[in-house]
């Protein structure tokens, strides 16, 4: 291949687009860093906000895309995903754990003592339990990666993945620990909820799955890989089931609250539901509707549609997951308003977004780099020169 064909790939509009994205991005967070978080809209009872979720959802998609690539191989009904396991597990061990751990690097108000987080561990803090499981992704990531496509070229037999499928599929249920930040609040009770770990779980298999179903219906387009529409719903029933639960647990919390009437939850589900945050709740619960719907259709462009509505329900109830109970704390600080909580809502500032969508592009560039340089699609020799062509061949 000439030296012309292989930048190729640096001249695609939607290379370029994500390039472009990223710098902002790297501005963006340039001004956050010398002005300081007060950029944000983040404040003393606000404490986490957009990039946490980013967070949370990159880290469920790298969880999620490892249990999906690992399933092939463990379990006789997802072995037909075989063919598209590289894929699944690069997109979880590069893009999404590098995007995961830079929503926190920028969430830090002096990243470089990102380091003591190392040097001074508290082993006992959830903090810490997804540090390492952050770490573990991307070793584990990237070694299951190599090695599926060592079977792909026939350097290795298939038998050998077993126990690396094990511990990948063990290491993908392990997202539940995230959830223990969360969880484990005592003075938060929306938060503290035996349900959590399980929901952080379905959660992650439902942005795992949408994403990767978005991947496949463009690469099957353009010809990097082939794979049927059949198998293409069906990974939208799965995403719908996990999506259900979503549904469920939602509706069970918001059930709960509103037959209580008075209590320290009922009060955060009360403004959730028909207080300030009730416009945010029913965008929630419409995407999850919309996802479900969409993701049960027969239709390649009604696929992709209802998992795009899939990420968005999971991305608005980890917001308010975050917002309903940040804002309606037990216990005020004193003073003037502004100092209560419960203070109108949270919306993210423009550099919050520019930031985020700086990194959420960054991750697009390594996937594009990697489905590239890689060769991880079925047609091993196609690279994304050869997308472009396949694309402009589909056209004609």
């Amino acid at each position: 291949m000439s030296a012309k064909e292989q930048r190729k790939i640096f001249t695609q509009p939607l290379f370029i687009i994500f390039a472009l994205l990223t710098a902002i991005g790297l501005v963006c967070w340039f001004l956050q860093l010398t002005k300081g978080l007060q950029l944000t809209h983040l404040n003393n009872y606000n404490t986490w906000g957009l990039y946490i979720i980013g967070f949370m959802i990159f880290t469920g998609i790298a969880a999620g895309s490892l249990i999906i690539a690992s399933s092939a191989y463990l379990f006789p009904a997802m072995a037909e995903y075989k063919p598209y396991t590289r894929i699944a597990a690069f997109v979880g061990a590069i893009g999404s754990v590098v995007a995961a751990g830079l929503f926190i690097i920028v969430d830090i108000g002096n990243p470089e003592r990102a380091w003591h987080i190392i040097t001074s561990a508290n082993i006992a803090s959830p903090m810490f339990w997804d540090t390492v499981i952050l770490g573990t992704y991307v070793i584990l990531g990237i070694f299951y990666t190599r090695q599926l496509m060592a079977v792909h070229a026939g350097q290795k037999e298939e038998k050998s993945l077993k126990a690396i499928s094990i511990v990948s599929f063990i290491a993908g249920l392990s997202v539940m620990v995230t959830s223990f930040v969360f969880a484990l609040q005592v003075a938060r009770p929306l938060w503290n909820n035996p349900a959590e770990p399980v929901s952080f779980l379905a959660a992650a298999l439902v942005v795992a799955l949408a994403l990767l179903l978005i991947i496949f219906a463009i690469l099957n387009k353009s010809g990097y890989i082939d794979i049927s529409l059949e198998k293409l719903n069906k990974l939208g029933k799965l995403a719908a089931v996990f999506l259900f639960f979503e549904l469920f647990v939602v509706l069970g919390e918001t059930a709960i609250g509103l037959y209580a009437g008075t209590g320290e939850e009922a009060e955060i589900i009360h403004w959730l539901v028909t207080g300030e945050g009730a416009p945010f709740f029913w965008i929630e619960l419409i995407a999850i509707l919309a996802g479900l719907v969409l993701l049960l259709s027969r239709k390649s462009g009604a696929l992709i549609l209802g998992s795009a509505a899939a990420i968005l329900a999971v991305f608005m109830i980890k917001y308010n997951l975050l917002q309903a109970q940040l804002l309606n704390p037990l216990i005020t600080y004193a003073g003037p308003p502004g100092y209560g909580g419960g203070e109108g809502v949270y919306l993210p500032s423009f550099i919050e977004i520019g930031v985020a969508v700086g990194i959420i592009s960054l991750g697009g560039l390594l996937v594009m780099i990697g489905l590239d340089k890689l060769s991880l699609g079925i047609k091993s020799g196609l690279n994304m020169s050869g997308l472009e062509r396949g694309i402009k061949s589909k056209q004609a």
